[in-house]
Parts: structure tokens; C-alpha cells; sequence
């Protein structure tokens, strides 16, 4: 009996159940099927959570989902939503769990557990009714294991004329495991004093948004585990050769992650005019003074809407990472641990692809889409080279 995997589920139920006696509960929900295959002329698949062994998969991106929302009056209600994504054995996850009031008509501050809003359509990127794409471009949304805060969230909308504008402001924290695609493992990880500022510009046709994330890291098993424990036989022939305490001190103090400022942003647009859809997001991201370099990825996409129910799409997608620097050595006076510092940078930029898909959406049913997708990509890993993804799947809410 897996007593963990159930706990959202009776939380859902004890939420709905309890509630509902005296406050007004509305259940909705959304999910995806979806079979997916997916190749590549290595042996590691492109993208986490999407096999690569090119066979047929109704798991690897299928997902249902629940979200009730308890509203008890005098501006007071409580929401949460559970997940169960197929790439987890559809073990049930509380994705959402929080409790709003609203201030005023323009205001709503929440506490709980959110979505982590790290680029302009993570805290919906689960929904694919939502979006015309089979999947988010992966070269931003990648499946980030903090895709969730605890906090605090300050939620306003103004409104200008024929203009609106919306904007969050959010603190909290995060700790859970992380995986290393360079290693394949997965280890304990945090991110402390999470700081999100976000705004979305609309006026009818056109939108623009953009949002950025402070946060510091706890490096966790991370450093330990990972970085410290490839670095050590390099420390170990350093100290033969004579470097000092101090040195490997301040060699590990360069590495390591824990104490670490992280840094997100992306900005973007999106167009809906006489059928022509047009949507671009651009994102940097990555830690400050650390081995991990920053990121620059961005996606563009170009629609047509054929008819009400039928959208063609083409895409385009990039991730690339920044050149590495010294920067973050500069305490590193030990030409062996510099050395060292400056290969395990190296090591963990070499990771990039590009690739471009074509989309069909057919919305069949008012609350229902058909999608089906083709996406051709190359990745600068040996391991994986150049890959295709092909799928169709229903996306629906209810």
C-alpha cells in the first residue's frame, strides 16, 4: 500500500468533504493522453522524462489533474490541486495548496504552496489546453524539479482604458532533489529567500510580459556529493604538490553552490491578430561566481488558425549557454585547483541544442484539442546527437 503516494488524495478529499458543508466548493480539472516516441543517435534521450529508445509511450507525457477550490466568503477561500503525471507511475503529487483573501477588488494575497513562476507560462505549463504547442518548447521549459514555492504571493490587476496589467509578487523557498543530467543522479538541493517579480501588458490583440527570480542556493548533496567528490582526487594531488589549506579552502568556496545568488529572467510577446499567432520568449538564467554558466535560451513560434477549430504551427527553439569565465576563481591562487575549477566549468556548459516542429491542433470539442507533433532537434552531447520526437494526444479540461 503506498500510504505517501495517497496523502494528496485524502488531502483532497478531507479539503473538499470538510468544506463543503459550509462553504461553496468548485472541482475542476484538466489532463493530457498522450503517445510519444522519441529517438536520437546516442544512447541518452534529449530530454528528461521523454525515453529515448524509440519506442511508443502513453506515459512519458500523459497527466490528470484536480484542483478544488473551497470559497468560504468575505473574500476568504482555499485551493489545491493534485497532479498525476504518468513519467511518476501517476503517483499523486499536491502541486497547489494555499489559502487566498482578497484585499481589495485588485488585490489577493495567498499562502501555501504555489507554482514556481519562473518564466511567463510555468505556473500553467501542465495544462496543454491552455497552449497551442503538443509540449512548452523544452529549451525553456524544462522539467525543473523546483517547479513549486512555499510562500507568500501579492497578486494585482489594474486596468488603463482598454489596457490591463497584471502583476505577482512572491516570496518564498524550496528544498527537494535535484537530478544532474551530467551525472545522472539525483540529490538533495534548496533554494532559500525566493524573490519572484512578474507583469503581464495586454491591449486586445497583443501581450507583452516579462519576470525575473532572485533566490540563494543550499547546495545540499549537491556539493557533496557531486561536485565535491569529482573535484577530490584533484584536491588530493594538489595538496602532494604542495597547496595549502587555504587554497583548498578557497577553491571549494569557488565550486560549491550553497551561499550562491541565482539569478532568472525572461521576457516575450505574444500576437493573436487576424488568425496569425505569433508568440517569442527569451530567458537567462544561471548562478553567479559558480562553475554553472548562465544560460540564454529562447523559442519563436507562427501559427495559423485555418479555421475556428483547426491551428497549424511552426516552431523553433534554442538553448545555448554562455562561454566560461574565470571570474569565480579569482580567490583560486593554486594552479592545479584552478585548473581544476576551470574543467569542471567546461564540463557543465556542454550541454546545447536546437530544433524546430510543426503542430496540428484540431479542438474537436468545446473543452477538448487533438494535437499532433513533429520536432527535429540537434544536441552538442556525444550521447545524444541528433534527435526527433514525434506525438499525438488529446488535451482536455473539465
Amino acid at each position: 500500500m503506498r500510504i505517501i503516494s495517497c496523502t494528496p488524495a485524502l488531502l483532497f478529499i478531507l479539503i473538499t468533504s470538510t468544506y463543503s458543508a459550509f462553504a461553496e466548493v468548485s472541482i475542476n480539472g484538466f489532463a493530457s493522453i498522450r503517445a510519444t516516441s522519441s529517438d536520437q543517435d546516442g544512447d541518452t534521450p534529449a530530454h528528461q522524462g521523454i525515453e529515448g529508445n524509440g519506442e511508443l509511450s502513453f506515459k512519458d507525457e500523459s497527466l490528470f489533474a484536480l484542483q478544488a477550490r473551497a470559497d468560504m466568503g468575505d473574500g476568504l477561500s482555499a485551493t489545491i490541486q493534485i497532479v498525476a503525471e504518468g513519467k511518476n507511475n501517476f503517483n499523486l503529487e499536491a502541486s497547489r495548496a494555499y489559502i487566498s483573501y482578497e484585499l481589495t477588488p485588485n488585490h489577493r494575497i495567498s499562502a501555501g504552496r504555489f507554482a514556481n513562476p519562473l518564466f511567463y507560462q510555468s505556473e500553467f505549463e501542465n495544462v496543454g489546453y491552455a497552449y497551442n504547442f503538443a509540449r512548452l518548447p523544452k529549451s525553456v521549459y524544462q522539467p525543473f524539479e523546483f517547479n513549486t514555492i512555499d510562500g507568500i504571493t501579492l497578486d494585482s490587476d489594474f486596468t488603463f482604458g482598454q489596457y490591463a496589467l497584471t502583476t505577482k509578487i512572491l516570496y518564498g523557498s524550496w528544498e527537494g532533489d535535484f537530478f544532474e543530467p551530467l551525472t545522472g543522479e539525483t540529490n538533495s538541493f534548496g533554494l532559500d529567500d525566493i524573490v519572484s517579480l512578474r507583469a503581464n501588458f495586454s491591449g486586445g490583440w497583443w501581450n507583452i510580459y516579462g519576470g525575473v527570480i532572485f533566490n540563494v542556493l543550499d547546495g545540499g548533496e549537491v556539493d557533496t556529493d557531486v561536485i565535491f567528490a569529482a573535484a577530490q582526487p584533484a584536491i588530493d594531488f594538489a595538496i602532494s604538490q604542495g597547496a595549502t589549506d587555504v587554497e583548498v579552502d578557497n577553491f571549494l568556496n569557488a565550486i560549491k553552490y550553497t551561499g550562491k545568488d541565482g539569478r532568472y529572467s525572461y521576457l516575450g510577446f505574444n500576437i493573436d491578430k487576424n488568425d496569425i499567432l505569433i508568440d517569442f520568449e527569451i530567458t537567462r538564467y544561471g548562478i553567479k561566481d559558480s562553475v554553472d554558466v548562465f544560460n540564454q535560451v529562447w523559442y519563436a513560434s507562427l501559427g495559423y488558425r485555418v479555421t475556428p477549430e483547426i491551428t497549424i504551427l511552426v516552431h523553433t527553439e534554442e538553448f545555448t549557454q554562455d562561454n566560461v569565465e574565470d571570474k569565480f576563481l579569482s580567490k583560486v591562487n593554486n594552479q592545479i585547483l584552478f585548473d581544476t575549477g576551470i574543467a569542471f566549468a567546461e564540463a557543465f556548459r556542454e550541454y546545447e541544442f536546437k530544433g524546430s516542429g510543426v503542430t496540428l491542433r484540431h479542438d474537436f470539442h468545446p473543452n477538448a484539442a487533438l494535437k499532433v507533433d513533429y520536432f527535429l532537434g540537434e544536441d552538442s552531447r556525444t550521447d545524444v546527437g541528433d534527435f526527433s520526437i514525434w506525438s499525438v494526444g488529446i488535451d482536455l479540461i473539465f
